[in-house]
């Protein structure tokens, strides 16, 4: 055999096992057709904005996710109409999107430019009612019952124009804020570590309960109900603590009987709570008897004082005194249905704080005895007997309501004529405006619900 022969027969063998291997692996064409096989497509990575979108479908519509997302195919399923066809499909996600853009776009329409602007100025004159104030505090200018109101009027004007612009979770993230500034106070008293120091102690037990009741808030507003039994059995404790140690600075004259009467009211509001937690009787008034009661003690002791001439029982405080106690009567008689009693001791009440904020603007303000907070807070007593009133006799709504808007925009014309905002003044202009903002606040609120 020659060397040509031999090299057909090699080429030939070679491309035989050549064939061989071929058929091997790669099958007929029928076979090939039977059993396809899925292509491969990688999903592009899902960025930050296409997340919220599922997030803000799924809290709203349960709609089925988009196919760009990297969930499991069997929870797109679960949110998909049996009775849907592709067709459909389509076109419901394309209505589901136009829902979710439009959303932030129907509430900018509801607010006018002019509402706009008075809520803007609204939220910073309450940033900086609360950022004085808390200036004021930090540095020994502002008692801890001030400071307790400015943030009261502040936060609350915030959460007013957050529910005005329709802002989701705007109290849970205002309060707590509110409960930061709570728990830096503690912290502030705590270092102070003063026993001899007048109402020392006294301020910080009631930092304490400030604190727990601003957690009970937040318990509440998040519908967390261990959390709100725990600040309860603190807010209970705090409060009885809270009163023993201010009878015993006022048996020694260490604290006056605004904050005696201060802490009767936790104390009274402490047994309210722990009433209406835990399905108690609603209409037992057995606790504001009690607290009447109380009130009616600290009048005598304030008229005791008026008639020697004392300091605390001069004439404004005799008559917020008075508005106090009346207030809480009109309050007890509502509550055992006596609506007569109710509107007549609402009445005094109103009179008597109007008589008191009267005395401030026109006397002692003049004189220096009087502060702008002293001011705001005659005002504020003013406000809410007059408000119960008018609640129960209608008929004088509208010349009450009269009268309560001269006297804060009265107020309000002082605050803005005062030049000096040094010390604590700029916190007293800030508190005053805030009162004002609130009050036209609550008269846009009342108009959208018409």
């Amino acid at each position: 055999m020659n060397d040509r022969t031999h090299f057909f027969i090699s080429c030939t063998i070679t491309c035989l096992m050549i064939c061989f291997v071929l058929w091997l692996k790669y099958p007929v064409p029928s076979e090939r057709l039977a059993t396809p096989e899925t292509p491969i497509i990688e999903a592009p990575p899902l960025d930050l904005q296409s997340f919220l979108a599922v997030e803000e479908g799924l809290a709203t519509s349960l709609v089925s996710l988009p196919q760009s997302t990297h969930l499991e195919s069997g929870k797109k399923k679960k949110y998909i109409p049996l009775n849907v066809v592709p067709q459909q499909k389509s076109q419901q996600n394309q209505k589901v999107q136009t829902v979710v853009a439009k959303r932030p776009t129907k509430t900018r329409h509801k607010i006018s430019s002019n509402l706009r602007k008075q809520l803007q100025q609204t939220e910073t004159n309450a940033a900086q009612l609360v950022g004085q104030s808390t200036d004021a505090f930090s540095r020994g200018l502002l008692s801890l019952s001030e400071y307790h109101l400015a943030l009261n009027i502040g936060f609350d004007n915030k959460l007013k124009a957050a529910e005005i612009r329709q802002t989701e979770q705007a109290k849970i993230t205002l309060l707590n804020e509110k409960r930061q500034l709570f728990e830096r106070a503690v912290e502030q008293l705590q270092a102070f570590d003063q026993p001899a120091a007048q109402g020392w102690y006294g301020d910080l037990v009631h930092a304490r309960l400030l604190l727990a009741q601003n957690q009970y808030e937040i318990a509440n507003a998040a519908k967390d109900v261990d959390l709100q039994q725990s600040s309860l059995a603190q807010i209970s404790k705090l409060s009885n603590d809270y009163f023993t140690i201010r009878k015993a600075e006022l048996q020694v004259g260490e604290t006056d009987l605004s904050e005696f009467r201060r802490a009767s009211r936790t104390v009274y509001v402490a047994n309210q709570e722990h009433q209406y937690f835990y399905h108690g009787d609603k209409n037992d008034a057995t606790g504001l008897a009690n607290y009447v009661r109380e009130l009616e003690e600290i009048q005598s002791e304030v008229e005791w004082m008026a008639e020697r001439d004392a300091g605390m029982g001069r004439n404004d405080l005799l008559n917020l005194s008075k508005a106090h106690l009346a207030y809480t009567q009109g309050k007890y008689y509502q509550k055992v249905d006596r609506e007569n009693k109710s509107r007549q001791f609402f009445r005094e009440s109103m009179q008597y704080s109007q008589t008191a904020w009267k005395e401030r603007i026109n006397t002692y303000f003049p004189a220096g005895t009087a502060s702008l907070h002293d001011l705001a807070s005659a005002w504020i007593m003013w406000d809410a007997s007059g408000t119960e009133y008018t609640e129960l006799q209608s008929s004088h709504s509208g010349s009450v309501n009269r009268e309560l808007q001269a006297g804060l925009n009265r107020t309000l014309n002082i605050a803005e004529g005062v030049r000096d905002h040094r010390g604590r003044m700029a916190s007293d202009v800030s508190l005053v405006r805030c009162l004002k903002n609130s009050e036209i606040l609550t008269e846009l609120k009342a108009s959208q619900t018409r």
